[in-house]
């Protein structure tokens, strides 16, 4: 009898087997496929219908943790995707369309706090950046289009109050910008030309008085 559940055993093994990793006459990747490391623990597995990815496929680290989750739809160009820190915390999430970034991504410290919002669009950074300080509240906020700063830049300290007030022109700062003091009162104010301060720039005391007055040529 235990003879008999060894053979079927081992032939129930060997066809799952030879289910695995087909590729048709077609040379199509079909039905499921797995792959291992060297040291034989799993390294990805998911399923392909006429060579297209399809629902979920699992990604681990050489150790055997989780690290990558990928969801497929719209005939295997996008992919929601989950990114893992070893200890089981998401580090990243977003949308893949065409193996490329689109749409918002989200960064998370090993806390799983977030840390970084980015705005893709066909693999470019388009829209608002927010950074954030490791215990969530708002650092930076910078808007780019096509991978260029352009429009307001601003920061704030760890209480929430605003720690400066710019804009970007073309990946350069330009125009007015004003630094404050954690109190609220303004530190420095004055005028950016192409990168470089120009004209007469203010700064104060922690009280708002004025301190100092700087005239710098363009």
């Amino acid at each position: 009898m235990r003879f008999l559940i060894s053979i079927f055993l081992v032939f129930s093994f060997s066809v799952n087997a030879q289910n695995l990793n087909q590729i048709d006459n077609n040379g199509q990747k079909q039905g499921i496929w797995k792959k291992s490391y060297e040291n034989g623990n799993l390294r990805y597995k998911g399923q392909f219908n006429n060579d297209i990815p399809i629902g979920i496929f699992y990604y681990y680290y050489k150790s055997g943790e989780l690290q990558l989750e990928k969801e497929f739809f719209h005939n295997g160009s996008a992919a929601a995707t989950y990114i893992f820190y070893k200890n089981g915390n998401l580090k990243a999430s977003g949308l893949y369309v065409n193996e490329i970034k689109d749409s918002t991504w989200n960064y998370y410290n090993r806390d799983s706090v977030l840390i970084l919002q980015e705005v893709y669009s066909k693999g470019s950074l388009n829209g608002l950046v927010k950074t954030f300080y490791d215990e969530g509240s708002i650092y930076e906020e910078k808007n780019y289009e096509n991978n260029i700063l352009n429009g307001i830049w601003k920061q704030y300290f760890l209480n929430g109050q605003l720690k400066l007030q710019g804009n970007y022109l073309n990946g350069k700062r330009e125009g007015n910008q004003m630094y404050y003091f954690p109190n609220g009162n303004v530190y420095s104010s004055g005028l950016y030309k192409n990168d470089v301060k120009i004209g007469e720039w203010q700064y104060n005391n922690e009280e708002g008085v004025k301190d100092t007055t700087i005239i710098y040529n363009e």
